[in-house]
């Protein structure tokens, strides 16, 4: 197989993957809403990550759906 491919592919699938994780947190941010945003994110966290989702696609997940800051 040709390695283009593969990393077009791979590509691809990454963007459908960050859109699965944001439909997951958003059905699961109402639940949340209680706990302050450290709390909310870190809850929001385990959930993604016991699902599955990288840690990489989990940390942007979670800093756009509870508006944390970048990390530096």
């Amino acid at each position: 197989m040709a390695t283009p491919l593969v990393d077009a592919a791979l590509a691809a699938g990454g963007d459908d993957e960050v859109e699965r994780a944001r439909a997951v947190a958003r059905r699961r941010l109402p639940a949340l809403q209680r706990a302050d945003r450290a709390r909310a994110a870190a809850r929001l966290r385990d959930h993604l990550l016991r699902r599955g989702y990288s840690a990489a696609i989990v940390a942007r997940v979670v800093r756009e759906s509870v508006g944390l800051p970048p990390e530096a």
